[in-house]
């Protein structure tokens, strides 16, 4: 799998990501206009554009993404931020809202501006570019709804630069990684992330391989929890987050051919497909009216996860699946995904399904070490991958 490498030229007065060679420090080293921060800056991003800089950037908008932004730019990366989607954020993320804000009090004192939704992709194009941001960071889906105003942000000098961590492929998470440690000067930790997601990642695709044929291939049912047990909440097919992981680590995702990436899949779909095992999707979401949404992620304990995740496999028409019959039924936070420690997940899913061939594995020390290491300041308590007792 190609590793999506930072490239410097000595001598040379640009720096560039966008092949698959790796540079070396020595090669760094060699560039003294990068070492002075004179040089341009050019790179193709997720989107297959091609993005220059003459300088190095100094201020930001970030429309997603800001946990990988700040995971490789540190907590004082957050001082070049001038404005973020707010709105929605702590409607449907409470927890990751609660634990960046407690951390980061700059988020909530007024000089971080919100630019738009922070669900519905809509950007406020007028305010971004009254902002006079040197980047404007956005993902695939926000790039497809505002490309209209693409033109209008790089007329005002706006460089606009398309990251992808949703689809769950590793060469978008590493080159956006790259992209990101050549942004902020951070290059040495953007491979040092990429290296250990690619390892995390090759290390669970060798094992399955190994594994024989008749291990693989069981019926996976994903759900996400945020419309309660009473409701059947999105499913997500084999390019996108929860369906991707399944896809990726072998096993039957019965969302496969779900168009546009998620949506729901019918009850009686679900009950006839009697799937091996489940997943729950969980977070924070401010409407629970009900008080059984699936809860999961930080600042969640686990015997409140624990309970709602009862909740989901004690559906009445759910009696009788194997999944549950087995035991085989488990939660996972579903705001911890688009990021560059969802590689845990992988892992995660991966030992549910090949419990021997992953014995070894501790996916949640995985994604507790590796907070620790980039971003300590964050309290990173909660509940994020369980089985149900």
């Amino acid at each position: 799998m190609a590793f999506v490498a930072l490239m410097l030229a000595a001598g040379c007065s640009s720096q560039t990501v966008n092949g698959p060679s790796q540079a070396s420090d020595s090669a760094q080293a060699s560039d003294p206009s990068a070492v002075n921060g004179s040089a341009a800056i050019v790179f193709t991003d997720v989107a297959g554009r091609e993005v220059r800089l003459d300088k190095p950037p100094e201020t930001f908008i970030v429309a997603n993404y800001i946990a990988n932004f700040m995971m490789v730019g540190g907590a004082e990366s957050l001082d070049k931020v001038v404005g973020m989607t707010f709105d929605g954020w702590e409607d449907t993320r409470y927890g990751e809202y609660k634990v960046f804000t407690d951390a980061f009090p700059r988020m909530k004192s007024g000089d971080i501006v919100s630019i738009g939704g922070y669900h519905d992709d809509v950007l406020n194009a007028e305010k971004i570019v009254s902002l006079e941001p040197d980047v404007l960071l956005m993902n695939l889906s926000q790039y497809a709804e505002n490309n209209p105003q693409i033109a209008t942000f790089e007329q005002a000098g706006i460089a606009v630069v398309v990251l992808d961590y949703h689809a769950q492929k590793l060469e978008n998470h590493t080159k956006s990684t790259e992209i990101l440690g050549l942004l902020l000067g951070r290059e040495q930790v953007a491979e040092e992330q990429n290296e250990a997601y690619i390892g995390a990642i090759e290390q669970v695709n060798e094992r399955i391989a190994a594994l024989p044929e008749e291990q693989k291939g069981k019926k996976v049912y994903v759900e996400l929890g945020n419309k309660g047990v009473g409701e059947y909440g999105n499913s997500y097919s084999d390019s996108m987050l929860w369906g991707a992981i399944v896809h990726n680590v072998g096993a039957d995702n019965m969302g496969a051919g779900i168009d546009g990436g998620y949506g729901v899949l019918d009850k009686e779909f679900v009950i006839a497909s009697n799937p091996d095992v489940i997943f729950i999707g969980g977070s924070i979401w401010s409407d629970d009216s009900g008080g059984d949404q699936m809860r999961m992620g930080f600042a969640v304990d686990e015997a409140t996860a624990q309970e709602r995740l009862a909740g989901f496999a004690s559906r009445p028409e759910w009696k009788d699946l194997k999944a549950v019959k087995n035991g085989e039924v488990y939660g996972v936070d579903h705001g911890s995904l688009r990021n560059m420690i969802d590689y845990a997940f992988t892992q995660y899913i991966a030992k549910a399904l090949y419990p021997e061939a992953f014995a070894d594995i501790d996916p949640a020390k995985s994604m507790h070490d590796y907070y620790e290491k980039y971003l300590p300041e964050l309290n990173d308590d909660g509940t994020f991958m369980i089985r149900l007792r």
